[in-house]
């Protein structure tokens, strides 16, 4: 009686375990495919993130002949991008950490025009750089980084709308004049163009990436400096300010940047580089309404030297910017932001621009624009609308037609 019932009851066993089995070998077939999905550490001392955002936007143009849509991301160092970061403990008090960042420049709206709806480079590897930090005596960091002054003045907008809506040219940046409605050879960024960087910013003169070594100072009652050395001969330096104070939300920053490379970014503009930049900008809201204003202002120094191949001389300029508006939550998916703004370009004349016998110019550029957040997935939605304007002296380019467009676009954070 007794061998029956250990024989019934292996009988009955058998099919359990390979049930078990097969279930065990389906979940590690289905780990295993969970592994080989995601990103990878190399070791337990260090840790990985991954993180950045996904943005485009849909460009409705109109330069007073033609008009059409593109869909465009939102320019140079502004761009879908995503970032591996992360850092370990030393002792007590002291990390050591990287990050390396890669933007899509796939549909860069710094390069459409007219004739070109698509245009770009593709993936580009922003950032890569290392860092010592210590809570006591600050941070060194060495590789390509966003150095000392980069946008210390832009990245003072705390409104959410800075990617959205800033003073440099990304939009519309590449399409051609027009004046009485004929196309010339002349751009609208030849009339913002950026001696420190040689390219047509606009605004954020020195604000490119490049190879160096920079170093932060910890952060006291909200104040932080910065310098830094990069590329062959960029020198910069800079302080900035966040925090709350009398029931205001405030930043503000300012820096200053020395560049004689004359190999900064190619082609080769100047013959003897000389620039210098400052900016200077700041941001206020009431916590207590949302009102919120914004503004900088900006300075690029030539010394006057007859550096430019024909011998033209480069001119010393300026801009300023002005941002105000409304931020305040009505929905419960997040916060609403209703902002309107203003900038003006003096005598940013590139080469293209001197060689056409432009001696003087004013572009000048406002806007609106609504921008609604959504908490729940870390997303904005926006629709802007925005119009430019130049006023040349010399070379008989007065009369330049105005260019319009509207800007419906979205980005995600992950």
């Amino acid at each position: 009686m007794v061998s029956a019932a250990f024989l019934c009851a292996a009988t009955l066993s058998a099919p359990a375990a390979d049930l078990i089995d097969a279930c065990c070998a389906d979940l590690e077939a289905r780990v295993a495919e969970l592994e080989a999905a995601v990103a990878r550490k190399g070791n337990r001392r260090v840790s990985l993130t991954l993180t950045g955002y996904a943005s485009k936007q849909i460009m409705f143009w109109d330069d007073g002949v033609e008009r059409d849509a593109y869909v465009t991301d939102m320019g140079p160092t502004q761009a879908t991008n995503f970032r591996f970061m992360g850092s370990a403990t030393i002792a007590p008090g002291w990390t050591a950490g990287y990050l390396i960042r890669i933007q899509d420049l796939s549909s860069n709206p710094m390069s459409l025009d007219q004739s070109t709806a698509v245009a770009g480079t593709g993936l580009n590897t922003q950032m890569s750089y290392w860092y010592l930090a210590s809570e006591q005596l600050g941070k060194v960091a060495v590789g390509k980084n966003a150095l000392a002054s980069k946008s210390a003045a832009m990245f003072t907008d705390l409104s959410g709308t800075q990617i959205i809506a800033n003073y440099v040219l990304f939009d519309g940046n590449a399409f051609f004049l027009r004046q009485g409605g004929k196309l010339l050879g002349l751009r609208w960024g030849d009339f913002g163009y950026c001696y420190s960087q040689q390219r047509p910013w606009g605004g954020d003169c020195d604000g490119i990436v490049m190879d160096g070594v920079r170093y932060d100072t910890p952060t006291f009652a909200g104040f932080s400096m910065s310098t830094s050395y990069g590329g062959a001969d960029d020198w910069e330096v800079a302080a900035r300010y966040q925090g709350e104070v009398g029931g205001f939300k405030a930043a503000f920053g300012i820096g200053y940047s020395i560049n004689l490379d004359e190999a900064t970014q190619p082609p080769r503009v100047s013959l003897d580089k000389d620039s210098a930049f400052f900016q200077a900008g700041g941001y206020l809201q009431h916590l207590a309404t949302g009102l919120f204003l914004h503004a900088i202002y900006g300075a690029e120094n030539n010394h006057d030297a007859i550096t430019l191949r024909g011998g033209f001389t480069e001119p010393d300029t300026h801009q300023w910017y002005l941002k105000g508006g409304l931020r305040r939550q009505w929905f419960s998916l997040g916060h609403t932001v209703l902002y309107g703004e203003y900038a003006e370009y003096f005598d940013q004349l590139s080469p293209a621009a001197l060689n056409a016998g432009a001696t003087e110019s004013e572009l000048s550029r406002w806007g609106f624009g609504a921008v609604q957040e959504i908490d729940a997935a870390a997303m904005s939605l926006w629709l802007k609308y925005r119009e430019q304007g130049v006023e040349i002296t010399g070379g008989g380019l007065g009369g330049i037609d105005d260019f319009r467009y509207v800007s419906l676009g979205s980005l995600i954070n992950f």
